[in-house]
């Protein structure tokens, strides 16, 4: 038997204390991993904290929420320190298949937690733990991706010129992800859901055919002229500059100039302020260099999992899940709050925009793809996202140096045939 540490010790000491305290005083013990609050780590912060604490608050439950834009650090920090939070909503699964091949997580199979019908693929993708093939994951929200969105008011776009791209790769500490969503989009139209899906389980070199010529589209595009998008996705961020109206109704840096179409996820309407329902989307096929027509929907989440299933976790998660609450979250957001759930549906109350999101999320007409750098492994989407600032910024369209960086990182991590659903 291996021996309790001195903090171990101290630990029990102290429990065994206050049961002692508790039975003199007449009063029953009392059970902490039962009483104390469900503690939820979320990427939300700032207005839509706001919202989804209503909505917790809303159900009685007694919970702790922390949200941060540094959730990878913060979990990390925390399940070292044998802390981790009971439930865990992250966007994407690439950091939560490593929790669950630890054995960390709590599988979610056969405990009427989600019902199994109403979430289709991509959104709930197998994983491989310690208890065997199952799934760890459920989205609690959704965003559609593969689209650019313009202003409505000038009229649809027939094209859009490279120095009219609104393109910012700036954020906080994920700098450079609005660039492999390019590229995602790029390799998914042109190579099709069946490389997309190998390439984002590490089957598929980076330094691949499909792969390069998406990079070469991109950085053709980007790069094709030396006052072009190249310059402001550097100093720009996603978000637009604080006070303005994202980057599609916002000013640029360094001048007034604003740009014709965004290609961003759904999200983007959070980005655009009051101007937001001026704000209209298209399909991005169109729009990409090389493609003719659309081969699959890019697709993203927030996916909530469990690090403990005592009781209290087990009601809050089983609510996120469940469509009342998917359908409550909706009702009590003023922005829309997108669904993967198949039977959550469009909201009466909801603009001919949110009303086309929904439905195009649901299609299944065309295959959707789940964001392929969001399935990767931290240490390789990490390296993507700096090689898409590393190639915006060098001079020349040949992406191999970069490629070969990244392909050097995904050797030293654990390849995903095992995540099966990518595309569905």
């Amino acid at each position: 038997m291996l021996r309790m540490s001195r903090l171990r010790r101290v630990l029990v000491a102290g429990v065994a204390t206050a049961v002692l305290a508790g039975c003199v005083g007449g009063q029953p013990p009392v059970d902490e991993a039962v009483d104390r609050p469900v503690t939820v780590l979320g990427p939300w912060t700032g207005t839509q904290e706001e919202t989804f604490e209503d909505l917790l608050r809303s159900q009685g439950f007694d919970y702790v929420y922390q949200g941060t834009a540094a959730q990878r650090e913060v979990l990390l920090s925390q399940a070292q320190a044998g802390t981790p939070p009971d439930i865990v909503i992250m966007p994407g699964p690439g950091e939560l298949a490593e929790y669950a091949a630890e054995g960390r997580l709590e599988p979610l199979d056969g405990r009427g937690l989600y019902a199994r019908e109403q979430y289709h693929a991509p959104w709930t993708p197998r994983a491989t733990g310690k208890s065997g093939e199952r799934v760890y994951w459920v989205p609690v929200r959704a965003a559609l991706k593969s689209i650019v969105w313009y202003r409505a008011a000038n009229g649809r776009p027939e094209t859009v010129g490279a120095r009219e791209w609104c393109v910012g790769m700036g954020d906080d500490g994920a700098a450079g992800w609005p660039g492999s969503d390019w590229i995602e989009d790029l390799l998914l139209q042109t190579a099709g859901p069946r490389t997309y899906a190998r390439w984002a389980r590490g089957e598929l070199e980076w330094t691949a055919e499909p792969v390069v010529r998406a990079w070469t589209a991109w950085g053709t595009l980007m790069k094709s002229d030396g006052t072009g998008p190249a310059r402001w996705a550097l100093l720009n961020d996603y978000r637009g500059a604080d006070e303005e109206d994202g980057l599609l109704f916002g000013g640029r840096v360094e001048t007034d100039e604003r740009c014709v179409a965004e290609h961003q996820g759904s999200f983007a309407r959070d980005l655009y302020g009051d101007a937001a329902d001026r704000a209209d989307y298209l399909p991005s096929t169109p729009f990409l260099p090389g493609t003719t027509a659309a081969r699959g929907r890019e697709v993203s989440g927030d996916f909530a999992a469990l690090f403990d299933d005592r009781a209290k976790a087990l009601e809050v998660f089983r609510f996120l899940a469940s469509l009342e609450g998917q359908r409550a979250w909706a009702d009590s957001s003023e922005s829309p709050v997108y669904s993967a759930n198949s039977e959550r549906g469009t909201p009466r109350s909801a603009d001919a925009v949110t009303q086309r999101i929904v439905r195009d999320l649901g299609d299944t007409g065309l295959p959707r793809c789940l964001d392929a750098s969001d399935v990767m492994p931290p240490a390789v989407r990490d390296a993507f996202w700096n090689a898409a600032l590393q190639y915006l910024a060098a001079e020349g369209l040949d992406p191999l140096p970069w490629l070969r960086n990244i392909q050097k990182v995904q050797e030293f991590e654990e390849r995903r045939p095992w995540m099966t659903g990518i595309c569905g």
